[in-house]
């Protein structure tokens, strides 16, 4: 895949994400994610209020990131769910996540890693 073609499938991937009509409404019915990216790797912010560290969940299937939470208020507990289609598979890049502030980071190399799958549960470093 040459490098253009590749740079032209972010673009289009990042203006469906922002452009899609849907996001706002899963913002304020699961919770708030925003997706950034910089010349080194992809950025997912997700806010997870009222949430334990043990109740978050990430894992990584071919081109998809889910993050399921529990989210908890004073007379609930509910799962929440946020799935993120990436344009290019993600299952062999680096990817770390740290969660504090009730923010979860989630780093996502754009280098990949050779001959070496990326499990499908994602490890969580909690500050």
């Amino acid at each position: 895949m040459k490098d253009d073609n590749w740079i032209h499938l972010m673009d289009e991937w990042f203006k469906n994400h922002f452009l899609d009509p849907l996001t706002s409404v899963l913002d304020e019915t699961e919770f708030r994610i925003d997706v950034y990216e910089t010349e080194k790797e992809y950025i997912v912010e997700a806010l997870l209020p009222n949430c334990q560290p043990s109740d978050i969940h990430l894992s990584v299937e071919k081109n998809l990131l889910t993050i399921k939470a529990i989210l908890q208020d004073t007379i609930s507990h509910e799962e929440k769910r946020r799935t993120i289609d990436f344009p290019i598979p993600i299952t062999q890049n680096p990817i770390h996540a740290v969660y504090t502030n009730q923010i979860l980071e989630i780093f996502i190399k754009k280098e990949k890693r050779q001959n070496k799958l990326q499990s499908t549960s994602i490890p969580i470093q909690f500050l």
